[in-house]
């Protein structure tokens, strides 16, 4: 049966190793809560089509549309949007070149955008390693995304000790997916890296830490050494409302 068990979640998730690196650029748009439906709608007709074709030609991995924020509260006056753009470790982030539409009609979408955004900012990052669902899967609903400042001395040891414990967060049932991201851009960020933990609910995050487990001497031992090494600078909530695969 736990062979069973064993095949049946290989099947799920793949683990993705520091050999498999990519980049996972993270663009943040900031819009007037009165046109958020039709931001989304604008995404939905136009920009993700774009970034379907650079997908199938292989200049993209993948493409995510997330809504940042608590779930049970918000802004009255503005919508954070998250969008992931998942690129191929030869091929950073560049223009999109479709002929999906015509030069007339993205520039109306561009110039609708405009009035839409409050504000931007965009963070590099390069993923290390974790394990994610496999291809085919649909992504999971709910992203729980740490931002984590690292001493620079320490990087190497904490990548190390960090990714050491994948196969230990693939056993937890409420843990869809999980990845270690350096940030590599300039930004005014305090963090060097992000932990993004998935799950399917915003409920099943608060499930995963409610039993409360002994731990052995060198879960503690690996607990004091993460503790020496890092800060937890903020934490951010998202919820997915677009994706391409």
């Amino acid at each position: 049966m736990k062979k069973i068990l064993l095949i049946i979640t290989l099947l799920i998730y793949t683990t993705v190793s520091a050999q498999d690196e990519f980049y996972v650029g993270l663009h943040y748009f900031t819009v007037k809560k009165q046109f958020v439906k039709e931001f989304i709608e604008q995404e939905k007709n136009y920009y993700s089509k774009m970034h379907k074709a650079s997908i199938d030609s292989g200049d993209k991995i993948g493409w995510d549309l997330w809504s940042v924020g608590d779930p049970f509260s918000g802004n009255e006056k503005h919508q954070t949007f998250c969008f992931a753009h998942l690129q191929p470790i030869d091929k950073p982030m560049g223009s999109m070149k479709s002929n999906l539409f015509s030069e007339s009609e993205m520039k109306m979408v561009q110039k609708l955008r405009k009035k839409m955004v409050v504000k931007s900012k965009f963070i590099m990052t390069v993923f290390k390693g974790g394990f994610v669902p496999a291809a085919g899967k649909t992504p999971p609903k709910y992203l729980v995304l740490n931002f984590i400042d690292v001493d620079w001395k320490n990087y190497h040891e904490y990548e190390k000790l960090a990714l050491s414990n994948i196969e230990e967060r693939k056993k937890s049932k409420y843990l869809k997916s999980w990845g270690l991201h350096k940030i590599v851009s300039r930004t005014n960020e305090k963090a060097d890296y992000l932990a993004a933990n998935f799950y399917d609910s915003p409920v099943d995050s608060y499930k995963r830490f409610t039993p409360t487990s002994p731990m052995n001497a060198a879960q503690k031992k690996r607990r004091d050494a993460m503790g020496k090494m890092i800060k937890l600078i903020k934490r951010e909530n998202m919820q997915l409302i677009l994706f391409e695969r």
